[in-house]
């Protein structure tokens, strides 16, 4: 439970000192909010004097927070009954942040098919600011972990998980992330010019499927295909990837379509198991 006076937020106390007192109300007023929703998520709805009380706070204040938030749909408020309860929006910013961080769950079955299929390391990551973020990770026993491992951020421009997804933007998004910082490479073979690497992404776009041959690291290839959410948004790229020495540049191609299809697959079943 959220207490808002003498019980206020250790972590609200802490920055006290770092913000002017305009700041700090604001802080202090996103704590609370947070705290009101913390508690409608416990109960199935409350009246306005209920939820006041618990989180310790003046019925004007909470008030103010949940017409706030009722506003932007974080929170409903039912007329009829005079009972606040969880927003439509609070649910889909929920299922969405669990969709995309359970895809190396929901998948797994599909992943493991795959690499008995393929005879190599099978891939799930999702996009994470500037970087592609690997969430889940299924290998042959004794396979020596890649730069691909779970928890693992690479850059985008670089793996073949990041190019798929980047191959999915609009213009402006490009522009974007080609604007806010150079392109750096990790070896000689990374695409570090903007009109070449928006040429690839063209490319990709095209067969549906990314590669990365040894772009990141000199001694790994890879190669990825995107998983799409139910209303066939980028949501993720489930990838292959393998030593240099096990992986041969040939098979990048053959191993393409097929991990399309995987793709597919796992898109249409982690779009049933949530919708």
């Amino acid at each position: 439970m959220l207490m808002a006076h003498a019980g206020e937020d250790a972590n609200v106390s802490n920055i006290r000192e770092e913000l002017d007192e305009g700041a700090l109300g604001r802080v202090q007023s996103l704590v609370r909010a947070f705290g009101l929703m913390d508690e409608l998520a416990k109960s199935d709805s409350m009246t306005l004097s209920d939820l006041a009380r618990t989180v310790s706070l003046p019925r004007s204040t909470a008030h103010r927070l949940l017409t706030t938030m009722e506003a932007l749909r974080y929170v409903a408020f039912d007329r009829a009954t005079n009972r606040w309860s969880i927003g439509v929006q609070a649910f889909t910013v929920g299922a969405v942040f669990a969709q995309t961080r359970d895809l190396g769950k929901l998948g797994r079955s599909i992943m493991r098919s795959l690499m008995a299929e393929v005879n190599h390391c099978v891939n799930i990551a999702v996009p994470e600011g500037r970087g592609i973020c690997y969430v889940g990770q299924v290998a042959q026993n004794g396979f020596r972990p890649t730069a691909a491992r779970p928890g693992a951020v690479l850059p985008l421009h670089t793996t073949a998980s990041g190019k798929v997804l980047m191959a999915h933007w609009t213009r402006q998004e490009f522009d974007d992330y080609v604007a806010q910082a150079p392109l750096k490479g990790r070896t000689s073979r990374s695409i570090v010019d903007a009109d070449r690497l928006r040429k690839e992404l063209a490319t990709i776009r095209d067969r549906g499927y990314a590669m990365d041959d040894e772009e990141y690291d000199a001694g790994l290839r890879c190669v990825a295909a995107m998983v799409h959410d139910r209303d066939g948004l980028p949501k993720g790229a489930l990838s292959v990837s393998d030593r240099s020495s096990q992986l041969a540049r040939t098979r990048l191609y053959e191993l393409g379509p097929t991990l399309v299809m995987a793709a597919q697959q796992m898109s249409s079943e982690i779009a049933a198991q949530y919708f």
